[in-house]
């Protein structure tokens, strides 16, 4: 995870979108101004949940994963840190499993048969 992820976060929404100016930025995410932007920018300040929500839906990102990131980002202790990062590897694990799972329930049977 970058740093600063909640910048790292803004950057894709920009690249994604097709942004150049960060004013574009500001008019795009609620709750966002300039000073903001740049609090972020120097690591002063953090996405919130629902900014970090809409830019996850926009980029195509995993929501659970940038809110995760995000209260990790925001964290002070280590030990909380290291637990959301615990938390976050075992939700990845379990949609390896679930996605496994759904490719050989949806395989069909004649290339089961034939892969074997």
């Amino acid at each position: 995870m970058p740093e600063n992820y909640s910048y790292a976060l803004i950057e894709l929404f920009k690249q994604k979108k097709g942004i150049t100016k960060n004013r574009d930025v500001v008019a795009l995410l609620d709750g966002m101004n300039e000073g903001n932007l740049s609090n972020i920018k120097a690591g002063n300040r953090h996405l919130t949940p629902e900014q970090g929500l809409y830019i996850a839906e926009q980029c195509g990102l995993d929501i659970g994963e940038v809110l995760v990131k995000l209260d990790m980002e925001r964290a002070k202790s280590p030990a909380v840190q290291e637990a959301l990062s615990s938390l976050l590897k075992r939700i990845a694990g379990a949609v390896a499993v679930i996605s496994l799972s759904m490719g050989l329930i949806m395989t069909p049977v004649s290339e089961a048969k034939a892969s074997a």
